[in-house]
């Protein structure tokens, strides 16, 4: 489960971000006569918003998405790799300028250790940072950091690829950190709330 979950992850991340590499060198035709590969067309090289196409938006209201997903890998204790996963689940409010606030549940694995903790943190022109506290079933307290890149999957309207570039645990009581190296597919849906709604949840995250 753990190898086909990271295999299918692989695949879709390797051309996106070969894509976002490439990107920056312009768009060119992919068929060109001289035979040397270059990006689709109907790639731009500017950096858009991507919820923005899925979110449902209307004058009264601030768009909003729902999204849930996972990202598997490895957690490095002691010089060694041990199996790891985060479970997300969540929503992004749009702030304006391509900036989106968000909230999510996550329920996180480490080797035969589990927690459950809440993230904030924000997302622009596809980079993402959430951070969030928890308690191990120990009792230890832990934070946890995630900073990353994401980029919606070509042909596939709402699924998105997730990479945490840079991941890591501190524990609270003892300040001993575990790095950890996650990637993973979000799916992002379109959600209508009222307009006092998004006002309360927005107020709750300053």
């Amino acid at each position: 489960m753990k190898q086909n979950n990271t295999k299918h992850s692989l695949l879709f991340t390797i051309p996106i971000l070969a894509a976002l590499v490439f990107g920056s060198l312009g768009t060119v035709n992919v068929f060109a006569e001289d035979g040397v590969f270059g990006i689709p067309e109907n790639v731009s090289a500017t950096n858009t918003d991507a919820f923005i196409d899925i979110a449902s938006v209307s004058p009264d209201r601030q768009a909003k998405v729902e999204f849930e997903g996972m990202t598997d890998g490895w957690a490095i204790i002691g010089g060694q790799a041990f199996a790891s996963e985060i479970k997300l689940t969540g929503n992004a409010i749009h702030q304006g300028n391509g900036m989106w606030k968000i909230t999510s549940d996550a329920k996180i694995s480490v080797a035969d250790r589990d927690a459950a903790l809440d993230l904030k943190g924000n997302a622009v022109n596809g980079k993402l940072r959430l951070q969030g506290t928890g308690t191990l079933e120990s009792g230890e307290s832990f934070r946890i950091i995630l900073r990353g890149n994401y980029a919606p999957i070509s042909g596939q309207p709402g699924d998105f690829v997730l990479d945490f570039s840079t991941a890591k645990i501190q524990n609270m009581d003892n300040g001993f950190r575990i790095p950890l190296v996650q990637d993973g597919i979000i799916h992002v849906k379109s959600v209508s709330s009222s307009v006092d709604e998004l006002v309360s949840e927005t107020d709750s995250l300053e």
